[in-house]
């Protein structure tokens, strides 16, 4: 099978010289300027088996495009290029998931040899798993014909959901979904129990109510205004039409419309509880 590329540069020269290296590797199939289009690209559920991208872009750091876009895409292989030799940012980069940071200027040498490099982990990897997969046929043939656990499935299921609404890896996401595991069969007291008492149900102490109420208030606003966001370039966009009216109060939404062509500050109000049922219905694929 022919390997799969995507580079991301903003230096549109960088870009194009990587492009022309790594086609001679296989099929570079995308190409960015930004770090946004390139999580976009992501985000959208498209893979490829390695992502050449730039440290430092205008919109957010190829570091972060990396921390958000690896969970959706374990298998994708990472190659940081750079100027930037600050050991900060090196080790901020490989603890994201890297697997090599090259030095600018590019040297087409150079790359061919990480590319080869990086080809044969993904390569190794992919026996690997096949290997471990046969094996469990053999051992557990009843099981194992199971594509991924219960645990698996949820977990994918609440980072494209988180994904999708333009949160996946912010603060906040990681008590979303304690509250919908801990209320998992338990649809009812999530739709009837007072906040705080659902808040209480992942608290460790009483003293962090407050901080857990604060920081789900904050990420689903955020949403609400990731999603405003698209449906203020486009009224049909997917995402809008999707989660608009079935994670928001129609009328939460509309108001952050308008507050974004005006450029105001936020005053929308939130539904907290239809979010957690929306959320709930979504990942636990409750028709």
């Amino acid at each position: 099978m022919v390997a799969t590329f995507a580079v991301v540069d903003d230096d549109r020269a960088s870009q194009r010289m990587l492009a022309d290296i790594l086609n001679a590797k296989g099929d570079v199939i995308a190409e960015f300027s930004s770090g946004q289009e390139a999580l976009k690209f992501f985000e959208s559920g498209r893979r490829v088996d390695v992502c050449f991208i730039d440290l430092l872009m205008p919109d957010i750091s190829g570091i972060e495009v990396v921390e958000k876009a690896l969970p959706l895409h374990p298998t994708t292989l990472f190659v940081m290029v750079s100027q930037v030799e600050a050991k900060t940012l090196l080790a901020n980069a490989y603890a994201v998931g890297i697997e090599f940071f090259i030095h600018k200027p590019i040297n087409r040498n150079e790359i061919m040899a990480v590319t080869d490099r990086v080809l044969e982990k993904h390569r190794l990897r992919s026996t690997l798993e096949q290997i471990e997969k046969s094996l469990a046929e053999v051992r557990f043939p009843g099981v194992a014909r199971t594509a991924e656990t219960n645990e698996q499935t949820l977990k994918k299921r609440f980072q494209l959901i988180f994904a999708d609404l333009g949160i996946l890896g912010e603060t906040g996401v990681r008590e979303l979904q304690a509250i919908i595991l801990h209320f998992k069969d338990r649809e009812d007291e999530l739709s009837n129990l007072p906040l705080r008492l659902i808040y209480d149900a992942i608290a460790a102490t009483e003293e962090e109510i407050q901080s857990i109420e604060q920081r789900i208030r904050r990420i689903i606003k955020q949403a609400l205004g990731n999603i405003a966001l698209r449906g203020l370039e486009d009224f049909y966009d997917e995402y809008f039409e999707r989660y608009a009216s079935k994670y928001f109060d129609f009328s939460e939404v509309r108001e952050r419309v308008l507050e974004l062509r005006q450029k105001r500050t936020s005053t929308a109000r939130i539904n907290i509880r239809k979010f957690l049922i929306a959320l709930y219905t979504d990942v636990f694929h409750i028709n």
